[in-house]
């Protein structure tokens, strides 16, 4: 990946491109852009929600246009966040199957892509009798583990950075590996410093809850 930061400091500084959130559908990747975004500084940019704010619910997009004219406005989406530098602080979430067209896939191969993996134990609870995710229907929890499986290769492949939000980890763990590993990777981007790392710290304190289950939709 070719993302260019500035040279760290005591703290990570503000991304030159935005940091792109990928995952499963229901992993937390909004509630952790959120977390980032109040806790860190960074500005909050949701692909799902700027799909809403303009054309509709999700859901009924699907039901009248159908899956390719979403991901039509999925991918015209996140090729605007990208090119705005106005959204260059941003931690940018997009959807589950975002990084499944080939298009986006191209995108994110140019940015800093941080993938957040999650177990069915994790999501599964927070999916259980959903009807408004349109992917799952009708079976949400053997529909999710089908998706995930078929794209979980697609998702370690763009990864630059891997954050474990397995066994219900508080966001606010998650969110300090997030930063940590930030640092590190513009670290050693720019010469300076540690080298980067994509392994979790694991003995960090918990200093914050798990995301609810209505909070980990997204």
């Amino acid at each position: 990946m070719n993302a260019q930061f500035p040279a760290p400091a005591d703290a990570a500084p503000a991304p030159q491109r935005p940091v792109v959130l990928i995952g499963p559908m229901a992993a937390g990747k909004s509630f952790l852009a959120l977390h980032m975004s109040k806790f860190y500084g960074y500005d909050f940019v949701d692909a799902d929600q700027l799909i809403v704010s303009r054309h509709g619910v999700i859901s009924t997009i699907f039901r009248e246009h159908g899956e390719k004219y979403f991901r039509d406005l999925e991918a015209d989406t996140v090729a605007e966040v990208l090119r705005d530098p106005d959204h260059a602080n941003a931690i940018f979430s997009v959807g589950g199957g975002a990084p499944m067209t080939p298009s986006v896939r191209q995108m994110l191969r140019a940015e800093l892509v941080a993938y957040l993996e999650v177990d069915a134990e994790t999501v599964l609870p927070r999916i259980s009798g959903s009807r408004t995710r349109p992917m799952l229907q009708p079976d949400p929890e053997r529909r999710w583990q089908e998706l995930y499986e078929s794209r979980r290769a697609c998702y370690e492949e763009l990864a630059d950075i891997r954050l474990d939000g397995t066994r219900n980890r508080p966001v606010a763990e998650i969110g300090a590996d997030l930063e940590e590993a930030l640092v590190r990777l513009r670290a050693q981007r720019t010469g300076r410093g540690a080298p980067a790392t994509d392994r979790p710290a694991t003995d960090r304190p918990a200093t914050d809850r798990p995301a609810t289950d209505q909070e980990a939709q997204a």
